[in-house]
């Protein structure tokens, strides 16, 4: 039976196979977790085996290691799909993450100065990709599920929310995720003429990239030091006022982000 495979889930195989090429044998173990996809659910040790170029032993001895600690479960004899055990280690990293915590007040009261339908979320960079860690729903309306959706391997390159997150990092850092990723030069001078924008204006703000219908507005997140904590971004549906709408986000943004700055040296660690 042949399964559909979405952007994402084709993401997810590529680097699959690329930690199989080149990681650790831990790194290798984990890489079978990025096989389940909700296009494909379900796998056994031999259609993995098949997927991953390894042997069954091996493959048997990773499932085996990864159902151990729940991370994995079989549903049926041979059958495996992801485990409960990734809910309890999600609800620690909800309750534990220092950015989480610390931008949580500041989106709610940030979210209240909206009408909706949109999203607040906040971002950080996971492996060559933007991944949304958490996100607030603004209004009661139902707001449509995008490339930056909470859990999504979202892209750097295109978007708002990426362009923030890659804003503040060294130049030589950014290049070497592109070339991962990409391979026009001349869109790698474009990308860094937005990051320079980027860092004079504040903000980042992008209209149907990558949602068409959608309007991204995204500030950095700094953390003390080099480097950068995360991006906060608001989204909402694109429209005739899409200049107000952004002079207005990336005023509430900066304001949050101070807000998210300060709570987060509160609860720091002497």
């Amino acid at each position: 039976m042949r399964h559909p495979v979405d952007g994402n889930s084709r993401e997810k195989m590529a680097l699959a196979e690329e930690t199989q090429r080149h990681g650790t044998s831990s790194e290798r173990m984990l890489s079978v977790m990025d096989l389940f996809t909700p296009d494909r659910p379900e796998w056994t040790v031999e259609q993995a085996c098949a997927a991953m170029g390894q042997s069954e032993s091996t493959v048997y001895r990773h499932f085996r290691s990864l159902a151990a600690v729940g991370l994995i479960f079989s549903v049926r004899p041979g059958r495996y799909l992801l485990g409960p055990g990734i809910i309890h280690y999600e609800r620690q990293l909800r309750l534990s993450d220092p950015l989480i915590r610390a931008a949580e007040p500041a989106v709610i009261k940030m979210a209240a100065e909206y009408t909706g339908p949109g999203l607040i979320f906040v971002s950080r960079i996971y492996r060559d990709y933007a991944m949304t860690m958490h996100e607030h729903r603004i209004g009661a309306e139902p707001f449509p599920e995008g490339a930056f959706a909470r859990g999504r391997l979202a892209p750097l390159f295109r978007g708002a929310p990426g362009l923030a997150l890659i804003s503040l990092l060294e130049v030589r850092a950014v290049r070497s995720i592109y070339q991962r990723v990409e391979s026009d030069d001349v869109e790698w001078l474009a990308i860094k003429r937005r990051m320079r924008a980027v860092r004079e204006l504040g903000y980042a703000a992008s209209v149907d990239e990558p949602d068409p219908g959608v309007l991204h507005v995204s500030i950095p997140l700094k953390q003390d030091g080099p480097g950068i904590a995360g991006s906060l971004t608001v989204a909402l549906a694109s429209g005739p006022d899409n200049a107000a709408a952004i002079e207005k986000s990336a005023a509430l943004l900066a304001v949050a982000a101070e807000e998210i700055a300060l709570q987060a040296r509160k609860e720091a660690p002497e």
